[in-house]
């Protein structure tokens, strides 16, 4: 049994993407504030800031010509290293 899909057509799109400082984003650009210590982050905390990390990344693969901010991809290391370290305690 298979599941059944649709395809969607995104080419008249025109919902906009949101302006780095036209309030609240689901993304983390690189001039926003990061935590300097991702230890005294909750659990949900340190997985919200991953996921607008994330967010991020993908938003600059898919419009900066030359890929990620590097601020953002060594935040997102920061945030896995944590991560890891709270997995292997």
């Amino acid at each position: 049994m298979s599941i059944p899909t649709t395809a969607i057509d995104h080419s008249t799109d025109s919902s906009p993407v949101p302006e780095p400082d036209s309030g609240p984003c689901s993304c983390l650009g690189p001039a926003e504030a990061f935590p300097a210590e991702l230890s005294g982050l909750s659990m949900g905390e340190l997985q919200v800031l991953h996921s607008r990390i994330c967010r991020q990344l993908d938003r600059d693969y898919l419009t900066a010509p030359d890929g990620p901010h590097p601020c953002t991809t060594d935040r997102l290391q920061d945030v896995l290293d944590e991560l890891d370290i709270r997995d292997a305690a």
